[in-house]
């Protein structure tokens, strides 16, 4: 169905177009009448047309439509006004939610930035303001100008925002900050800067406490352990006495065991990670680390063996590759039936380096896989303390592998066996050390 205007506008061109057709057939000339029509509504249509386009520019500024405007026109007018009108209505909606977004992340603690595409500023709050001392002049400049320390340059180009990065500002009274970048929209980032010092400090107090406590535990245990051993060898002791004596080193034993766990996760977290680098041989740390379990698994008699290359080499610390390497082995023979089979495979090539230790024993369930690492979780309590396990091995496991920037995967099937791998970026590898002749 035709609209109002348009039909409007089809009748006043059919009436002209008679009279010009009886003026052309009376004077004789009707070509040049139709012609004359032809020139003169197209001319009309143009001035329609330039009125229209002057009153786009007039609505551009909020003004009422030409009361000229007539037919299809005055339909297209009334279209671009109504277009215009709900434009106006969703800018000054969005125009609200953007300024109600500014005033509540005002209102937030944390810093929060803005950075398009093109790794520019175009946005930042109150805290982010006072954080970096950022000037009107500083927008649409660089982030990486702006927060200028190697750390954070670092972090934002290479665009792995998986984890937090965490920086001490040292014009901010060395305030301790964490940085969370999130991808958005065209390449666009959103940065939240969080103070985290009370957290930082919390978490110092409880590292010092943990040291501080293992520290103290172990002389007096140590003493402890001496003279039930004394008692143990002594002739005069009843033998109703000698099975409450046995349980009481068993479990001192275990106490010595959680003390030097906990000694050594503090340490752990708190030497300097770059101090003491050497080139270690895997296969021949491997080889170490399955003669020492052979001696704990002599009753048991798994079948213990190490494949690799003899040529596996990375950069790291000795010490701590052997006990998080010992600290596998050994949990594969605790949760391995008698006569398991338990394999320390290591690979090495461009694209870095594994050692993964399997077994084919009970396996895991996978609900439990996510917590492995966490300090004393055991997916069977009582299995664990029964041989003598503290529920830290795994914890070690993972710090001693974050020191060497390496990953651990566990892969498990319930009643297959368990595989635990250990991946270290080729910046790890090292050549062979070269030998020194006298």
């Amino acid at each position: 169905m035709l609209r109002r205007g348009l039909k409007a506008e089809f009748r006043w061109f059919c009436i002209w177009l008679c009279v010009f057709s009886l003026m052309g057939f009376l004077t004789g000339h009707t070509v040049m009448a139709l012609l004359a029509f032809s020139f003169g509504y197209i001319a009309w249509q143009f001035t329609r047309l330039y009125q229209l386009e002057a009153w786009v520019n007039q609505a551009r500024r909020n003004e009422p439509p030409n009361e000229e405007l007539q037919g299809a026109w005055a339909d297209i007018a009334d279209d671009v006004q109504l277009m215009y009108n709900r434009h106006e209505k969703e800018k000054l909606r969005l125009e609200a939610v953007v300024h109600r977004v500014q005033e509540m992340t005002t209102a937030l603690n944390d810093g929060v930035i803005l950075v398009d595409g093109r790794g520019n500023i175009e946005w930042w709050n109150r805290a982010a303001g006072e954080l970096f001392n950022f000037q009107a002049i500083d927008l649409g400049q660089k982030i990486t100008n702006l927060i200028r320390f190697p750390k954070f340059t670092r972090y934002y180009e290479t665009g792995d925002f998986s984890e937090p990065l965490d920086h001490t500002l040292t014009q901010k009274n060395s305030m301790e900050v964490e940085f969370l970048v999130h991808k958005f929209g065209q390449n666009e980032r959103l940065i939240v800067v969080r103070d985290i010092s009370r957290l930082s400090k919390l978490e110092q107090m409880r590292k010092d406490f943990v040291a501080n406590v293992s520290h103290e535990l172990r002389t007096p245990l140590t003493v402890l352990r001496g003279y039930l051993e004394t008692l143990e060898d002594a002739d005069n002791i009843p033998p109703v006495w000698n099975k409450a004596l046995s349980h009481m080193q068993s479990q001192a034993g275990r106490m010595t065991s959680l003390i030097n766990d906990l000694i050594t996760l503090s340490r752990l977290e708190t030497d300097e990670k770059e101090h003491g680098q050497e080139v270690v041989s895997l296969v021949t740390l491997a080889d170490m680390v399955a003669e020492d379990a052979r001696q704990i698994s002599t009753e048991s008699k798994h079948l213990i063996s190490v494949n690799g290359p003899k040529e596996a080499f990375i950069y790291g610390r000795e010490q701590e590759l052997r006990s998080a390497i010992s600290n596998l082995v050994f949990n594969a023979i605790n949760y391995t039936p008698s006569e398991g089979i338990i394999l320390i495979d290591i690979a090495q090539g461009p694209d870095g380096t594994t050692v993964s230790v399997s077994d084919n024993g009970d396996g895991i369930d996978p609900k439990h896989i996510p917590r492995l690492t966490e300090r004393f979780y055991r997916v069977d309590p009582g299995r664990s303390v029964n041989s003598g396990g503290t529920g830290l091995g795994l914890a070690i496991v993972k710090h001693v592998l974050l020191r060497h920037n390496a990953e651990l995967t566990i892969k498990s099937t319930p009643g297959r066996g368990s595989e635990f791998i250990c991946y270290f970026p080729p910046a790890r590898s090292a050549a062979k050390p070269l030998k020194h002749s006298a």
